[in-house]
């Protein structure tokens, strides 16, 4: 396998690709704010979403030692909550208390 094969089966194997459609001069706009931060554009908007999580996580007041177990929370309290977790397990929750039960439940489970 020669090292382009290789780095786009590791690729394949390691990443999702999303297409982000931004409008004209927005993204000379993201470049620079990451430029700003040191970052490039894709550091950048990952440093946003997981700064969005950390808030989505203070909100429900989900204790520090149970964060890093979690992929993510979606959802809102109309339709309910998607706690997702590192490991793959996916719960639904109707309210944020829900999730923060669920959440030490699973991690208990776990050992944690």
């Amino acid at each position: 396998m020669n090292k382009s094969d290789y780095k786009n089966l590791h690729r394949a194997q390691h990443y999702d690709r999303i297409e982000l459609a931004v409008p004209k001069g927005m993204k000379a706009i993201i470049k620079n704010l990451a430029a700003d931060n040191g970052l490039s554009i894709n550091a950048y908007i990952q440093d946003l979403i997981r700064k969005d999580q950390e808030g989505m996580f203070d909100t429900m007041q989900i204790a520090d030692r149970n964060r890093e177990y979690l992929s993510g929370i979606q959802g809102n309290m109309h339709d309910g909550y998607n706690v997702i977790f590192k490991d793959g397990h996916t719960i639904h929750c109707r309210t944020k208390r829900d999730v923060r039960a669920a959440i030490i439940k699973h991690c208990a489970k776990k050992g944690v």
